[in-house]
């Protein structure tokens, strides 16, 4: 954060780089590492980070949304666990309708309209389950 302060993009990209490749779990690291190449007018690298928050979001919600992880769930007591594992489940969908609201609006600005279609239609679906 204290090299974007500076004005040191370069810097703040090698940094974000790093924590993301690190933590790919790391959602505000991707966002914000695409929110960076966009200012920066690198609309491939930034598109290419937002696809790889998608699939850490994909790869989380079908983690939590498994069959074995169900049966654990049965077994935790207590609404304190309950509700922790939905806050991150609900965390999880937001993260990735704004990668999907973002990578519409990056798609459409590159001239790539069947992907963003495709993104708008997917942000629906998922808006609509």
């Amino acid at each position: 954060m204290e090299a974007v302060g500076r004005r040191e993009l370069a810097e703040a990209i090698m940094l974000l780089e790093e924590g993301v490749q690190a933590n790919p779990f790391w959602l505000r690291g991707c966002l914000f590492l695409a929110t960076i190449y966009e200012y920066t007018q690198k609309a491939e690298p930034a598109i290419a980070t937002i696809e790889q928050g998608l699939a850490m979001c994909a790869s989380g919600l079908r983690l939590f949304s498994g069959q074995r992880w169900g049966e654990t769930l049965e077994r935790i007591n207590g609404p304190v666990a309950h509700r922790r594992i939905r806050n991150h489940l609900e965390r999880l969908r937001q993260y990735e309708r704004m990668f999907r609201h973002r990578l519409a609006r990056l798609q459409i600005r590159c001239g790539n309209l069947d992907e963003a279609i495709e993104q708008w239609s997917a942000i629906e679906e998922v808006h609509c389950a």
